[in-house]
């Protein structure tokens, strides 16, 4: 019978998920009921050693879902493709929002030693983000309550590796270029004119740390990730800081 006790990693696993799960319910409670221009979605980090290998995994969120894929075409070479859907549910007034991420990826990746992998990728991504707040048109009749913007992003982001087996440990960082375009809409949030608001902060420098474990069986193994988003631009800007996604993930290795 498999035994976690006899690894380890069996310590260091559990209390990084304590931490983890601690964090996540730190970064719940911060959220609150206002328009939110973007939201970080979660690194893919394959930690591919050898032509042939692949990952597809499937994580979720607090309001997300996200499907990733990556597969090495050469040696050294890697392609990846991430989507993500945000839909946080409305609340009591109807006042939400919604987002939607499809990126693409190509990269370099370098096995090290027998289990460690370095990796860096350049990232390119379109999206659109709205939100709705029906509960502001009483106190602004003129206006719709609703905002719309497209947004691009381009990046590059490096992670370190240990990968094994049964176990998985990276830390990755993702420093991303964000530009908003199409902004439509007429809402008021506050007092202020949210189209532009956006208008006047459409262009922001990101840099975003995170924390990957998977652990699991042979191909298939769990993931959690924990991660930050620092706005390098605008640190005040309506966004989520942080997230925290729980997956499976499939391992396709030579």
């Amino acid at each position: 019978m498999f035994n976690a006790r006899r690894f380890p990693f069996h310590g260091l696993l559990g209390s990084a998920l304590s931490f983890a799960f601690a964090a996540a319910g730190f970064v719940l409670l911060v959220s609150g009921c206002n328009p939110k221009y973007y939201a970080p979605n979660t690194h893919n980090v394959p930690l591919l050693q050898q032509k042939g290998n692949g990952v597809a995994t499937f994580a979720a969120g607090e309001a997300r879902a996200e499907l990733q894929g990556a597969y090495a075409v050469t040696k050294n070479l890697a392609v990846m493709l991430n989507l993500a859907s945000f839909k946080p549910k409305n609340d009591e007034e109807g006042d939400g929002g919604k987002g939607q991420l499809v990126e693409a990826g190509l990269g370099y990746y370098r096995g090290f030693s027998k289990n460690f992998v370095f990796e860096t990728y350049g990232l390119a991504s379109i999206g659109d983000v709205e939100n709705h707040f029906p509960s502001s048109v009483t106190n602004n009749p003129t206006t719709t309550g609703k905002i719309e913007s497209k947004l691009f992003r381009i990046g590059v982001q490096s992670a370190v590796g240990f990968t094994s087996k049964y176990f998985d440990v990276a830390a990755s960082t993702r420093l991303t270029a964000l530009n908003y375009h199409d902004i439509s809409g007429s809402l008021i949030f506050g007092g202020e004119d949210q189209v532009a608001y956006l208008q006047g902060q459409d262009k922001h420098v990101l840099f975003e740390p995170a924390l990957t474990l998977r652990g699991g069986y042979k191909s298939l193994k769990l993931q959690i990730q924990l991660g930050h988003s620092f706005n390098l631009s605008h640190s005040d800007f309506q966004q989520d800081d942080g997230h925290f996604t729980i997956g499976v993930g499939y391992h396709l290795r030579k």
